[in-house]
């Protein structure tokens, strides 16, 4: 897949919140005081990178996550803090990268969004 570079993302607040619903009342750093504790010390990749998200879901129409898991290890993974030559991230090595962990709800989310959107612009 081509590299995808920064996403201007309109509607940020819808594909926020459909990854709020689909993943965080699912993610095991979901506190019970509504405060995510991720281990990154960045914060959630997830919202962090979810332009650059969004851009490889416009990119990719597959039926199986391989080609998603690559296009966000190439585009993404290497752009974060916790990613070293040669492909290992501490993060991801101990199961501590909430992208990795929910990337397959993550892109749902951002399908029903996106097909949301489409249905939107038909009706109007």
């Amino acid at each position: 897949m081509e590299e995808v570079g920064h996403h201007n993302l309109e509607d940020r607040d819808l594909y926020e919140g459909a990854v709020r619903r689909r993943v965080c009342s699912k993610c095991i750093d979901f506190g019970e005081d509504g405060i995510c504790h991720t281990q990154d010390i960045k914060g959630c990749a997830i919202f962090r990178f979810l332009p650059e998200l969004v851009a490889i879901a416009e990119h990719l129409h597959e039926p199986t996550m391989e080609l998603y898991i690559q296009a966000v290890r190439e585009n993404i993974c290497v752009k974060c803090r916790n990613q070293t030559p040669g492909d290992t991230c501490e993060l991801r090595g101990k199961l501590d990268c909430g992208l990795d962990r929910y990337l397959e709800l993550v892109f749902e989310a951002i399908d029903e969004v996106n097909t949301s959107r489409k249905r939107n612009q038909k009706r109007e």
